[in-house]
């Protein structure tokens, strides 16, 4: 009887793990710079929503749609959105990408794993990043469509944030491991990841600083720092 290879999938989070920094505020201020510098003067809306959601008067559920519509306008049409996208990622790509995350993504396709990429930040523009760093898929926050395509600010769905991201990695794999066996690499800077930690074989928490180590060591998982090491030996 022949010996069942398993599928092997590499998740990665986006945000302070593929990426330095995280993407969100960046986005919406780099677009609303290159396409109407006036919504600039809308910046102390934007602080106020930020803090707002740092004292969690309201959740990111209510945040992002907010802070979206306040930068970018009440929607945004494929072509803007496409276009937004691709410029965006080859301004980050690769300047913001830690030579151990390269080393690492690299080494996971060498070594024949799927590269998934799992992450709270709007699929519009998360997806092109994806796409520019190789990655075979994507699950990230959805947003609702209009009847001619443009995307809206409001969520469809929940955020891909914790729990719902396990979910949404989870409804992935079904759809794409076809019920058989899976082994799975799983990399994240942040605690908020147990939930996809936990349906990994491989568990990578990313960065550096004793807290993490503690984190991670309480919790049986791995540590990587990207910026001096490069993966999985």
């Amino acid at each position: 009887m022949s010996e069942v290879v398993p599928i092997r999938v590499a998740i990665y989070d986006l945000d302070r793990t593929v990426l330095r920094k995280p993407t969100f505020t960046l986005f919406l201020l780099w677009a609303a710079w290159r396409e109407a510098r006036w919504r600039m003067l809308l910046l102390p809306a934007l602080a106020a929503l930020m803090i707002g959601y740092a004292l969690r008067l309201y959740g990111r559920d209510r945040f992002k749609p907010a802070a979206i519509r306040l930068m970018l306008g009440p929607q945004i049409s494929p072509t803007r959105a496409a276009d937004l996208a691709a410029r965006f990622a080859e301004w980050r790509v690769p300047r913001d990408v830690p030579p151990g995350a390269q080393a690492c993504i690299a080494r996971d396709r060498a070594e024949g794993y799927r590269l998934l990429m799992a992450t709270a930040a709007p699929e519009f523009y998360a997806g092109a990043i994806a796409e520019a760093l190789g990655f075979d898929a994507i699950v990230a926050t959805r947003h609702r469509r209009g009847s001619d395509g443009s995307w809206l600010p409001l969520l469809d769905g929940e955020n891909c944030y914790g729990a719902e991201k396990a979910r949404r990695v989870t409804e992935w794999l079904d759809a794409n491991a076809a019920g058989g066996a899976v082994h799975i690499r799983a990399y994240s800077d942040h605690p908020s990841d147990a939930p996809t930690f936990a349906l990994a074989n491989e568990s990578w928490l990313v960065g550096r600083g004793r807290n993490l180590a503690r984190l991670a060591a309480q919790q049986g998982w791995r540590t990587l720092d990207f910026e001096t090491t490069t993966g999985p030996g």
